[in-house]
């Protein structure tokens, strides 16, 4: 196969050998790509800097079966203003690592690949808890995980208390969800993320997350990411 441009986000990176380093990129129209950049790592490297995390860049690169070779690159987007703030970067390389585990390989995702842009262009300027969370419900939805939190999966009872059931990928009011281990959800934080889950991402900024709510959401979506991690 002859040479391949795209442009992209880098998803993750991991050394390897004594220079080199192994990219998993997100790239428009081309998905998820893992590569490896020769001698990157070494300080005279040309490519310096660009497969830093969450760089949007240009890549071209040999598409191979197994490791595509990484050739040439730049930087088209750093997102400094986000790297400078450590809760907006938590938050960024969140999403990034759930992009990671869930896409398929060299499958275009043109959906997700808008939203994950739409977010990062949104956080400096919004609450990253907010955001996060809805662009993580909102990604799920967008490559057929889309959890159920608008009532009781099985009976339809909407006031609660619930709980998250990752395998079956919803709440399960408390009459329902007898004997079954799953995620206590109360029914305001279930309104909240289904309200995340529906509305424009750049609605996001009204939510604000108790902490105790925030990490009931994270406990919430960490499971269902592990559960739906296990039959990828």
């Amino acid at each position: 196969m002859g040479l391949e441009r795209g442009e992209g986000f880098v998803l993750r990176t991991r050394p390897y050998a004594e220079a080199d380093l192994i990219v998993t990129l997100f790239l428009e129209k081309k998905g998820k790509r893992t590569g490896i950049a020769k001698g990157v790592r070494r300080l005279n490297s040309r490519l310096g800097g660009v497969f830093d995390l969450l760089n949007r860049i240009e890549v071209v690169f040999y598409p191979h079966r197994g490791l595509d070779l990484l050739s040439q690159g730049s930087v088209l987007e750093a997102y400094l203003q986000i790297k400078r703030d450590l809760a907006a970067v938590e938050s960024a390389l969140a999403v990034a690592r759930l992009l990671d585990r869930l896409l398929p390989s060299h499958q275009a995702e043109d959906g997700p690949y808008h939203l994950f842009s739409r977010f990062l262009a949104l956080l400096p300027a919004g609450d990253p808890l907010a955001l996060q969370t809805a662009t993580e419900l909102k990604l799920l939805a967008l490559l057929g995980h889309r959890p159920h939190l608008n009532g009781c999966l099985r009976c339809g009872r909407k006031d609660g208390p619930f709980r998250f059931v990752p395998g079956r990928g919803g709440i399960l009011c408390a009459s329902c969800a007898q004997g079954i281990e799953g995620v206590p959800v109360d029914a305001g934080l279930a309104r909240t993320l289904d309200w995340l889950l529906t509305h424009p991402l750049e609605r996001s900024k009204v939510v604000k997350l108790s902490p105790a709510a925030a990490a009931r959401t994270k406990e919430l979506i960490s499971t269902y990411i592990e559960v739906l991690g296990r039959g990828t």
